[in-house]
């Protein structure tokens, strides 16, 4: 998986890497193994955020976008330089909103 899930004690922020389709909303069917262990994924930090519900520190879901990677294969239209720096942007400007959110590399909430 794509997740380091660690409770830093110095940082108000932390993150974990998601995707689109393991999303309850994306209804195109396909990749069952890949969504799967992302929507377990999900599942995870949902029930760690509730186990730990009066942490002030904020945690974020993060969908990177497509990239090409040896399962998505060449033809993904994003570049990994451009996938990054769009999540460093968007995880630079959620520290101090506490809670659990679950956002694309714009920085812009991902329906659960």
């Amino acid at each position: 998986m794509g997740c380091r899930l660690r409770l830093v004690t110095r940082s108000p922020c932390g993150s974990c890497r998601s995707s689109r389709p393991a999303s309850p909303g994306n209804n195109t069917g396909g990749f069952e193994a890949y969504r799967a262990g992302k929507s377990a994924l999900n599942q995870l930090v949902r029930s760690f955020t509730a186990r730990h519900a009066d942490d002030p520190r904020t945690l974020l879901l993060m969908s990177a976008g497509w990239v090409p990677t040896a399962l998505s294969g060449p033809d993904a239209p994003l570049a990994v330089d451009q996938s990054i720096l769009g999540l460093a942007d968007a995880i630079e400007s959620q520290p101090g909103k506490g809670g659990l959110h679950y956002l694309d590399r714009h920085g812009r909430p991902v329906a659960w």
